[in-house]
C-alpha cells in the first residue's frame, strides 16, 4: 500500500509539474514587405540598384545606336556594294546584334546578383530582429503575412512595432 501512494504521489507531482507542462504557443505575424520597406538601408541600396540600372541601359542604348546606323547605312548602300561586301557588312550586322543580345542577358543576370548582394545584409538584419523580438517576448511562431498565404491570425500579435523600435524605425 505504501508503494501504491508512493507511486501515485510521485505520478501527480510529475503530471501537474509546471516544468513538465507542455509549452503554450504563442504566434505573432508581420509584413516583412513593409519594415524592408521602412529601412534606410533598403532605400539607398534602391538608389544604388537604380543608378547602376541606368549605367546599363545607357550602354545597352548605345549599343542599339549604332546597330540602326549601321543598319541604315547598310541599307542605303547595300544596291550599290559587290556580293563580297554586301556578305560582309551584312556578317558585321548579325555579330553587333549577337553582341546585344549577350549583352542583355549578361546585364539581366549582374543586375539580379548585385541586386541581390545589396539586399542580402538589409533582409539579415530585419530576420535578426524579427528573431530577437520573437525570443525576447517569447514568440513560438511569427508568420510573414507579406506573402499573402496567412488567411486568419486572431490570435496572433502583430510583432512590426516592436522589430521597428528593435531597428530604431520610425
Amino acid at each position: 500500500m505504501k508503494q501504491f501512494i508512493t507511486l501515485a504521489i510521485l505520478a501527480s507531482t510529475m503530471i501537474w509539474n509546471p516544468a513538465m507542462a507542455q509549452k503554450s504557443n504563442k504566434f505573432g505575424h508581420i509584413n516583412s514587405a513593409e519594415l524592408l520597406g521602412l529601412m534606410p538601408e533598403r532605400k539607398a541600396a534602391a538608389a544604388k540598384m537604380d543608378s547602376i540600372t541606368k549605367d546599363v541601359e545607357k550602354q545597352l542604348q548605345e549599343m542599339m545606336t549604332e546597330y540602326r546606323a549601321k543598319q541604315e547605312k547598310y541599307s542605303s548602300e547595300a544596291p550599290k556594294l559587290s556580293e563580297l561586301i554586301k556578305k560582309d557588312k551584312e556578317e558585321e550586322l548579325t555579330s553587333l546584334g549577337t553582341r546585344i543580345q549577350n549583352f542583355q542577358q549578361q546585364a539581366q543576370q549582374s543586375l539580379e546578383q548585385q541586386e541581390q548582394a545589396l539586399i542580402e545584409p538589409i533582409v539579415n538584419k530585419a530576420k535578426k530582429a524579427i528573431e530577437q523580438v520573437a525570443k525576447e517576448n517569447g514568440y513560438t511562431y511569427i508568420f510573414d503575412t507579406s506573402a499573402g498565404s496567412l488567411l486568419f491570425w486572431e490570435e496572433s500579435d502583430n510583432v512590426l512595432a516592436s522589430v521597428k523600435k528593435k531597428l530604431n524605425l520610425q
